[in-house]
């Protein structure tokens, strides 16, 4: 049984490696996709739609490894199913990031698989209400595809979270994120 689970982890890292020493430089690219957003306080209780989300990245790959600065822009609607002294039913937040991600790629052949985990400043921009600005982290998966030296397309999936403060109300604003994008890489 050692033996076998020897062979499969070699195995796995072996493949993982193949095309992993091609894999060296900066690259930049766009994405869009769909932002679904859950703000949570308590005994309130929100639902906002999901919307349309675009960003920019741009990023250094070395081997495995990968440093990637993300930029995006969501928007959406604040629906109130409860509300106590505060109404922002029918409100627009704006809703960005940007700040660096970490990924792990596994490369196999053209197909890279990662996992990404980062952390940056999420703005929080409730229309003619208040607006903040905290610190928050991500997690999340993704799948590039090369297209040649050059071009790659990619998807990802993450999951951001962060607390921010409007009219001294502590909202968490969970977010969860699904995109597709274009890299060129140098």
């Amino acid at each position: 049984m050692k033996r076998i689970c020897a062979v499969v982890i070699f195995l796995v890292l072996f493949l993982t490696a193949v095309n992993a020493f091609s894999q060296i430089g900066p690259y930049i690219g766009g994405f869009a996709g769909y932002s679904a957003q859950k703000p949570s306080f308590e005994n309130v209780e929100f639902s906002t739609d999901t919307t349309f989300l675009y960003g920019f990245r741009g990023g250094i790959r070395f081997l495995m490894l990968a440093l990637e600065l993300n930029y995006f822009k969501a928007i959406h609607n604040i629906e109130m199913g409860d509300f106590l002294t505060f109404d922002w039913n029918g409100k627009i937040i704006d809703y960005s990031y940007i700040g660096l991600n970490l990924k792990y790629i596994f490369s196999l052949a053209i197909f890279h698989p990662f996992l990404t985990v980062g952390y940056g400043y999420y703005t929080a921009d409730i229309e003619n209400i208040d607006k903040d600005k905290e610190g928050g982290a991500n997690f999340g998966a993704g799948l590039e595809i090369s297209l040649g030296k050059r071009i790659s397309i990619s998807a990802e999936g993450k999951y951001h979270h962060v607390v921010v403060e409007i009219q001294n109300i502590r909202l968490g604003l969970g977010n969860f994120t699904i995109c597709g994008g274009l890299n060129i890489h140098f």
